[in-house]
């Protein structure tokens, strides 16, 4: 489904191109179908007629109903597929202000007990009161079922998503959720942890506009406890 999506939104200008030219060559046929029943003398030669126009219509209506789901799954529901989801030539970078990278293992002494320096994890963007977690805090320790809630609501707003990365070298984000309606100091979805395994993970807010820009991300750390 989320491929569908995807090259719906990528091929939607020649989709609606296509479109629009059957949807001419349909009134074509519906305008002629039309004079000829207005000419016709005969019942007959006017059966005929009204069937073609009954078809050409039909045909149109269709035609128009192809077009609008295009454009609703194109503009509604594809910003809803996950990250995760997209091929590499359109990365999620675009979307992130403040991507984080984490080093990797030093050659020697390395331990995985030891915790990662605080400039690791940029919160910054969290004190944006349009686009914030209030629920967890940073530093929360969460397990089970957790509810996410706060803030997602910039300006010409079109869609929000949550993504988790673990504290760990080598590690990648991977999507939790997304929303495509604007939240005010709500409830912006769930994170059900029972999958995850236990340890320090970084949790982000990304809210998009209509025109592909997003705010800083609200980044922040969280511990996911054992036997959740």
């Amino acid at each position: 489904m989320g491929e569908a999506l995807l090259f719906l939104q990528q091929a939607q200008g020649w989709i609606y191109l296509l479109l629009a030219l059957a949807a001419l060559a349909y009134l074509r046929q519906s305008w002629l179908a039309l004079a000829d029943y207005r000419r016709s003398n005969f019942v007959l030669e006017k059966e005929r007629a009204g069937s073609r126009l009954t078809r050409s219509g039909a045909m149109l209506v269709l035609v128009i109903a192809a077009a609008a789901a295009t454009f609703v799954l194109a503009e509604f529901f594809s910003p809803t597929v996950p990250s995760s989801d997209r091929p590499g030539a359109v990365p999620t970078v675009f979307l992130l202000a403040t991507p984080v990278t984490l080093p990797p293992p030093a050659a020697e002494g390395f331990s995985t007990a030891t915790p990662l320096p605080p400039l690791a994890i940029d919160s910054s963007g969290c004190l944006n009161p349009l686009a914030t977690i209030s629920t967890p805090t940073s530093e929360a320790e969460i397990q089970g079922e957790v509810e996410i809630r706060g803030t997602a609501d910039i300006p010409d707003f079109a869609f929000y998503r949550f993504e988790y990365i673990s504290l760990s070298p080598g590690a990648a984000w991977h999507a939790i959720v997304a929303g495509t309606g604007p939240v005010v100091e709500g409830n912006l979805g769930s994170w059900d942890t029972r999958g995850v395994a236990a340890g320090d993970y970084a949790l982000r807010l990304v809210v998009t506009d209509a025109a592909g820009n997003a705010a800083p991300p609200c980044v922040i750390r969280v511990r996911i406890l054992p036997g959740g």
